[in-house]
Protein backbone atom coordinates (compact mmCIF):
# COMPACT_ATOMS: atom_id res chain seq x y z
CA UNK A 1 0.00 0.00 0.00
CA UNK A 2 1.09 3.54 -1.17
CA UNK A 3 2.11 6.07 1.96
CA UNK A 4 -0.38 8.63 2.31
CA UNK A 5 0.84 12.07 3.08
CA UNK A 6 -1.30 15.10 4.49
CA UNK A 7 -0.17 18.52 5.56
CA UNK A 8 -1.83 20.39 8.62
CA UNK A 9 -0.86 22.76 11.61
CA UNK A 10 0.77 21.03 14.68
CA UNK A 11 -1.18 21.81 17.79
CA UNK A 12 0.90 19.33 19.71
CA UNK A 13 4.04 20.32 21.84
CA UNK A 14 5.27 16.58 22.37
CA UNK A 15 4.90 15.30 18.68
CA UNK A 16 6.80 18.81 17.24
CA UNK A 17 9.59 18.45 19.55
CA UNK A 18 9.94 15.26 18.88
CA UNK A 19 10.44 16.19 15.35
CA UNK A 20 12.96 19.21 15.88
CA UNK A 21 15.01 16.59 18.42
CA UNK A 22 14.84 14.13 15.73
CA UNK A 23 15.09 15.92 12.11
CA UNK A 24 17.65 17.09 9.92
CA UNK A 25 17.69 21.02 10.36
CA UNK A 26 15.97 20.69 13.98
CA UNK A 27 17.10 23.53 16.64
CA UNK A 28 16.52 24.95 19.57
CA UNK A 29 15.66 27.70 17.65
CA UNK A 30 12.56 25.87 16.17
CA UNK A 31 11.71 24.00 19.65
CA UNK A 32 8.43 24.91 21.13
CA UNK A 33 10.14 26.64 24.16
CA UNK A 34 11.63 28.85 21.96
CA UNK A 35 8.42 29.47 20.20
CA UNK A 36 6.79 30.56 22.76
CA UNK A 37 9.14 33.15 23.78
CA UNK A 38 9.44 34.44 20.09
CA UNK A 39 5.76 34.54 19.75
CA UNK A 40 5.52 36.40 23.31
CA UNK A 41 8.40 38.60 22.24
CA UNK A 42 7.31 39.46 19.10
CA UNK A 43 3.44 39.85 19.61
CA UNK A 44 2.37 37.78 16.60
CA UNK A 45 1.11 34.27 16.40
CA UNK A 46 3.44 31.33 15.60
CA UNK A 47 2.55 28.56 13.28
CA UNK A 48 3.85 24.81 12.89
CA UNK A 49 3.09 23.36 9.71
CA UNK A 50 3.50 19.69 9.72
CA UNK A 51 3.46 16.93 6.81
CA UNK A 52 2.13 13.70 8.38
CA UNK A 53 3.18 10.51 6.44
CA UNK A 54 0.57 7.60 7.37
CA UNK A 55 -0.41 9.78 10.15
CA UNK A 56 3.20 10.49 11.62
CA UNK A 57 4.67 14.05 12.02
CA UNK A 58 7.90 13.66 9.27
CA UNK A 59 8.76 16.94 8.46
CA UNK A 60 7.36 20.77 9.27
CA UNK A 61 8.11 24.53 8.89
CA UNK A 62 7.57 26.96 11.49
CA UNK A 63 7.35 30.98 11.37
CA UNK A 64 5.07 34.20 12.91
CA UNK A 65 2.37 34.96 10.81
CA UNK A 66 1.65 38.59 10.41
CA UNK A 67 -0.69 40.46 7.85
CA UNK A 68 1.02 43.49 6.12
CA UNK A 69 -0.25 45.59 2.91
CA UNK A 70 -2.92 43.21 2.97
CA UNK A 71 -1.13 40.25 2.64
CA UNK A 72 -0.43 36.96 5.17
CA UNK A 73 3.27 36.60 5.41
CA UNK A 74 4.93 33.62 7.41
CA UNK A 75 8.22 34.29 8.16
CA UNK A 76 11.23 32.96 10.38
CA UNK A 77 10.79 34.95 13.61
CA UNK A 78 13.26 38.00 14.14
CA UNK A 79 16.33 37.10 15.88
CA UNK A 80 15.59 33.92 15.28
CA UNK A 81 19.16 32.41 13.57
CA UNK A 82 17.03 29.31 12.02
CA UNK A 83 13.37 28.07 11.95
CA UNK A 84 13.08 26.58 8.57
CA UNK A 85 12.95 23.17 6.95
CA UNK A 86 13.19 20.18 9.60
CA UNK A 87 12.45 16.64 8.01
CA UNK A 88 12.54 12.67 9.21
CA UNK A 89 13.99 11.44 6.57
CA UNK A 90 12.93 8.37 5.09
CA UNK A 91 13.21 5.27 7.14
CA UNK A 92 15.09 3.09 4.55
CA UNK A 93 18.87 4.01 4.68
CA UNK A 94 19.20 4.43 1.04
CA UNK A 95 20.85 8.19 -0.13
CA UNK A 96 18.30 8.40 -3.03
CA UNK A 97 15.21 7.22 -0.89
CA UNK A 98 16.12 9.99 1.92
CA UNK A 99 16.53 12.55 -0.93
CA UNK A 100 13.47 11.82 -2.11
CA UNK A 101 11.82 11.88 1.16
CA UNK A 102 13.05 15.18 2.05
CA UNK A 103 12.22 16.50 -1.41
CA UNK A 104 8.78 15.03 -1.35
CA UNK A 105 7.82 16.53 1.89
CA UNK A 106 9.26 19.71 1.43
CA UNK A 107 7.52 20.14 -1.76
CA UNK A 108 3.95 19.42 -0.25
CA UNK A 109 4.68 22.07 2.99
CA UNK A 110 6.14 24.68 0.10
CA UNK A 111 2.68 23.83 -1.73
CA UNK A 112 0.49 23.93 1.37
CA UNK A 113 1.98 27.67 2.37
CA UNK A 114 2.04 28.86 -1.20
CA UNK A 115 -1.57 28.46 -0.94
CA UNK A 116 -2.06 30.36 2.33
CA UNK A 117 0.47 33.25 2.53
CA UNK A 118 1.77 35.56 -0.07
CA UNK A 119 4.79 36.41 1.05
CA UNK A 120 7.45 33.39 3.03
CA UNK A 121 10.92 33.99 4.26
CA UNK A 122 12.10 30.71 6.22
CA UNK A 123 15.75 30.47 6.94
CA UNK A 124 17.32 26.84 7.19
CA UNK A 125 19.96 25.62 9.73
CA UNK A 126 23.51 24.55 8.31
CA UNK A 127 22.51 20.95 7.70
CA UNK A 128 19.77 21.59 5.12
CA UNK A 129 22.13 22.39 2.02
CA UNK A 130 19.53 20.59 -0.58
CA UNK A 131 17.36 23.57 -1.08
CA UNK A 132 16.23 22.40 -4.53
CA UNK A 133 12.82 21.57 -3.44
CA UNK A 134 12.26 25.50 -2.97
CA UNK A 135 13.80 26.72 -5.94
CA UNK A 136 11.68 24.31 -7.57
CA UNK A 137 8.45 25.40 -6.13
CA UNK A 138 9.14 28.91 -6.93
CA UNK A 139 11.28 30.27 -3.83
CA UNK A 140 14.03 32.39 -4.27
CA UNK A 141 16.77 30.60 -2.19
CA UNK A 142 20.30 32.94 -0.72
CA UNK A 143 23.20 31.52 0.93
CA UNK A 144 24.53 32.75 4.11
CA UNK A 145 27.26 32.01 6.49
CA UNK A 146 28.62 31.64 9.41
CA UNK A 147 31.75 30.50 11.18
CA UNK A 148 31.73 27.65 13.32
CA UNK A 149 34.69 26.53 15.79
CA UNK A 150 35.67 23.15 16.83
CA UNK A 151 35.93 22.93 20.41
CA UNK A 152 38.87 21.10 22.70
CA UNK A 153 40.84 22.42 24.90
CA UNK A 154 41.79 26.36 25.80
CA UNK A 155 45.07 25.86 24.11
CA UNK A 156 43.35 24.72 21.09
CA UNK A 157 41.19 27.75 20.86
CA UNK A 158 44.05 29.66 21.47
CA UNK A 159 46.37 28.19 18.59
CA UNK A 160 43.13 28.87 15.88
CA UNK A 161 43.14 32.58 16.97
CA UNK A 162 44.95 35.16 14.49
CA UNK A 163 47.62 37.10 15.33
CA UNK A 164 45.46 40.48 15.58
CA UNK A 165 42.41 38.63 17.67
CA UNK A 166 45.45 37.42 20.30
CA UNK A 167 46.79 41.44 20.67
CA UNK A 168 43.79 42.86 21.38
CA UNK A 169 42.85 39.70 23.76
CA UNK A 170 46.01 40.53 25.82
CA UNK A 171 45.69 44.00 25.36
CA UNK A 172 41.79 43.66 27.17
CA UNK A 173 43.30 41.17 29.63
CA UNK A 174 46.12 43.00 30.58
CA UNK A 175 44.21 46.56 31.32
CA UNK A 176 41.42 44.17 33.72
CA UNK A 177 38.47 43.52 31.72
CA UNK A 178 36.44 40.42 32.72
CA UNK A 179 33.47 38.77 32.27
CA UNK A 180 31.20 38.15 34.40
CA UNK A 181 27.02 36.99 33.96
CA UNK A 182 24.06 39.40 34.21
CA UNK A 183 20.35 39.97 34.20
CA UNK A 184 20.71 43.86 33.21
CA UNK A 185 18.53 43.69 30.21
CA UNK A 186 17.80 47.18 29.90
CA UNK A 187 21.51 47.91 29.66
CA UNK A 188 21.07 45.27 27.05
CA UNK A 189 18.65 46.76 25.07
CA UNK A 190 20.34 50.30 24.90
CA UNK A 191 23.73 48.72 23.78
CA UNK A 192 21.87 46.68 21.40
CA UNK A 193 20.61 49.81 19.87
CA UNK A 194 23.61 51.60 20.27
CA UNK A 195 25.11 49.12 17.62
CA UNK A 196 22.70 49.87 14.86
CA UNK A 197 22.92 53.89 15.59
CA UNK A 198 26.64 53.01 15.23
CA UNK A 199 25.85 51.85 11.66
CA UNK A 200 23.58 54.00 11.19
CA UNK A 201 21.10 51.12 10.12
CA UNK A 202 17.61 50.90 12.19
CA UNK A 203 17.81 47.23 13.72
CA UNK A 204 15.50 43.86 12.68
CA UNK A 205 13.66 44.84 15.84
CA UNK A 206 13.87 47.70 18.33
CA UNK A 207 16.27 47.42 21.67
CA UNK A 208 13.05 47.31 23.89
CA UNK A 209 12.27 43.72 21.57
CA UNK A 210 15.14 42.43 21.90
CA UNK A 211 15.80 42.99 25.62
CA UNK A 212 11.95 41.16 25.81
CA UNK A 213 13.17 38.73 23.75
CA UNK A 214 15.87 37.98 26.08
CA UNK A 215 14.22 38.24 29.03
CA UNK A 216 11.74 35.57 27.86
CA UNK A 217 14.27 33.44 27.11
CA UNK A 218 16.15 33.86 30.30
CA UNK A 219 13.19 32.93 32.04
CA UNK A 220 12.84 29.83 29.90
CA UNK A 221 15.57 29.02 30.35
CA UNK A 222 17.47 29.06 27.25
CA UNK A 223 19.48 31.97 27.41
CA UNK A 224 22.74 33.19 29.17
CA UNK A 225 23.82 36.57 29.04
CA UNK A 226 27.46 37.66 29.55
CA UNK A 227 28.66 41.11 30.17
CA UNK A 228 32.57 41.85 29.71
CA UNK A 229 33.34 44.88 32.34
CA UNK A 230 35.95 47.36 33.30
CA UNK A 231 37.88 48.00 36.93
CA UNK A 232 36.11 51.07 36.26
CA UNK A 233 32.89 49.10 36.11
CA UNK A 234 31.89 50.30 32.56
CA UNK A 235 30.28 47.80 30.46
CA UNK A 236 31.67 47.25 27.00
CA UNK A 237 29.49 44.66 25.55
CA UNK A 238 26.68 42.08 26.75
CA UNK A 239 26.69 38.83 24.44
CA UNK A 240 23.55 36.54 24.93
CA UNK A 241 24.87 32.60 24.63
CA UNK A 242 22.00 29.20 23.69
CA UNK A 243 23.31 26.23 24.34
CA UNK A 244 21.69 23.21 22.31
CA UNK A 245 23.65 20.08 23.14
CA UNK A 246 27.11 19.98 22.55
CA UNK A 247 26.36 23.14 19.89
CA UNK A 248 26.75 26.64 21.44
CA UNK A 249 25.46 30.35 20.29
CA UNK A 250 26.22 33.81 20.10
CA UNK A 251 22.86 34.13 19.77
CA UNK A 252 22.53 38.32 20.00
CA UNK A 253 24.88 41.17 21.28
CA UNK A 254 25.21 45.07 22.15
CA UNK A 255 27.85 46.29 22.46
CA UNK A 256 29.32 50.35 23.37
CA UNK A 257 31.01 51.87 20.77
CA UNK A 258 33.36 53.75 22.56
CA UNK A 259 35.09 50.74 23.97
CA UNK A 260 35.35 48.86 20.13
CA UNK A 261 39.53 49.48 20.53
CA UNK A 262 39.43 48.01 23.69
CA UNK A 263 39.48 44.46 22.82
CA UNK A 264 36.68 43.68 25.63
CA UNK A 265 34.67 42.08 23.18
CA UNK A 266 37.06 39.70 21.72
CA UNK A 267 38.17 38.76 25.87
CA UNK A 268 34.49 38.37 26.33
CA UNK A 269 34.13 35.72 23.50
CA UNK A 270 37.37 34.05 24.26
CA UNK A 271 36.79 33.36 27.88
CA UNK A 272 33.47 31.75 27.53
CA UNK A 273 35.12 29.57 24.70
CA UNK A 274 37.45 28.85 27.33
CA UNK A 275 34.99 27.58 29.93
CA UNK A 276 32.31 26.14 28.03
CA UNK A 277 31.67 22.62 27.83
CA UNK A 278 30.16 22.50 24.15
CA UNK A 279 31.80 20.93 21.29
CA UNK A 280 31.63 23.50 18.48
CA UNK A 281 30.57 27.47 19.27
CA UNK A 282 28.50 28.78 16.37
CA UNK A 283 29.00 32.87 15.79
CA UNK A 284 25.50 32.95 14.17
CA UNK A 285 26.31 34.82 11.04
CA UNK A 286 29.14 36.37 9.54
CA UNK A 287 27.32 38.55 6.47
CA UNK A 288 28.77 41.89 6.70
CA UNK A 289 32.20 42.70 5.99
CA UNK A 290 32.97 44.35 9.32
CA UNK A 291 31.38 41.84 11.41
CA UNK A 292 32.89 38.81 9.45
CA UNK A 293 36.30 40.11 9.46
CA UNK A 294 36.27 40.64 13.33
CA UNK A 295 35.00 36.56 13.57
CA UNK A 296 37.16 35.09 11.28
CA UNK A 297 39.87 36.19 13.59
CA UNK A 298 38.90 33.65 15.91
CA UNK A 299 39.58 30.83 12.92
CA UNK A 300 36.17 29.14 12.86
CA UNK A 301 34.77 27.48 10.10
CA UNK A 302 33.32 29.09 7.39
CA UNK A 303 29.61 27.39 6.96
CA UNK A 304 27.20 27.61 4.47
CA UNK A 305 23.30 28.46 5.32
CA UNK A 306 20.23 29.07 3.37
CA UNK A 307 17.29 31.42 2.96
CA UNK A 308 14.42 30.81 0.76
CA UNK A 309 11.74 33.45 0.00
CA UNK A 310 8.46 33.37 -2.14
CA UNK A 311 5.83 36.01 -3.12
CA UNK A 312 2.71 36.18 -4.87
CA UNK A 313 1.54 38.94 -3.37
CA UNK A 314 2.95 41.45 -6.40
CA UNK A 315 2.78 44.39 -3.60
CA UNK A 316 5.15 42.76 -1.39
CA UNK A 317 7.19 41.71 -4.27
CA UNK A 318 7.56 45.51 -4.62
CA UNK A 319 7.08 46.92 -1.33
CA UNK A 320 9.97 43.90 1.08
CA UNK A 321 13.49 45.41 -1.43
CA UNK A 322 12.33 48.72 -0.45
CA UNK A 323 11.45 48.15 2.92
CA UNK A 324 14.67 46.50 3.57
CA UNK A 325 16.72 49.11 2.03
CA UNK A 326 15.20 52.25 4.26
CA UNK A 327 15.79 49.71 7.10
CA UNK A 328 19.91 48.90 6.37
CA UNK A 329 20.26 52.12 5.11
CA UNK A 330 18.27 54.65 6.18
CA UNK A 331 18.92 56.95 8.95
CA UNK A 332 17.64 57.67 12.57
Amino acid sequence: MADSYRTELIDQDSDWDALVREGLGGTVFSSSAWLRCAQEALGAPVRRWGCLRNGRLVAGISGIERRRAGCWRLSTPELCPHGGFVCLGSASGSPARIEAEQHRTATLLSDCLGRRYAHIHLTHAPPLTDMRPFAWTGHEVAVRYTYRIPLSTPEALWERLEQRTRTVIRKAASAGWQIQSTDDLDLFADLYDRVYQRQRQRPPVPGRIAGRFVRQALHAGLAQPVAVVSPRDETAAVVVFVADGDLLYAWVAGAEPAHNASGALSLLYCRVLERTSAHVFDFVGANMPSIALFKRGFGGELVAYYATESFSCRALRLLVPLWRAWRHGGRR
